[in-house]
């Protein structure tokens, strides 16, 4: 389990992610539940072929879910359907990081992520993960690639 600076919160994720300064930082920026654009398309789909990725995400962040502002390499166009529960998310060790990225070379062998509900479903191999930060520094979401192949 991973720790973080300021602890957990009662459903084991970090507390980071109910930081009202945080989540009104994320409301901000009015991109929740907006469809498609593609400046954060052309975003992702450079992650995706600078690191030889299979999909790339552009997500926000809230208290209870990640919504992908963009999606490379998955065919999502409804909006339900492009976001999903934290539990289910590596976006929150991002934001429990504080800022920090997090990178995972082996999803199945990392003891962070071997037994994350999201790992066998989604086929991570591997992940990365750079946070997306307001001015102040507080964590909005990540730009993030994974692949079905562990690698560095």
């Amino acid at each position: 389990m991973a720790e973080y600076q300021d602890g957990l919160r009662a459903d084991g994720l970090p507390a980071a992610l109910s930081d009202p300064d945080r989540l009104r930082a994320v409301a901000a920026t009015g991109l929740l539940d907006t469809g498609p654009e593609q400046v954060f398309d052309d975003l992702a789909a450079l992650a995706a072929r600078i690191t030889g990725a299979d999909r790339a995400f552009v997500t926000l962040v809230d208290d209870a879910r990640s919504f992908w502002k963009s999606c490379v390499g998955v065919d999502l166009v409804d909006l339900a359907d492009r976001q999903g529960p934290l539990d289910g998310s590596y976006c929150p060790f991002v934001v429990g990081a504080g800022g920090e990225p997090f990178v995972v070379a082996d999803a199945a062998a990392d003891p962070r992520t071997a037994h994350h509900p999201a790992t066998a479903p989604m086929a991570i191999g591997a992940w990365a993960g750079q946070p997306l930060l307001d001015p102040d520094g507080r964590v909005l979401g990540t730009l993030c690639v994974i692949d079905t192949a562990p690698r560095a």
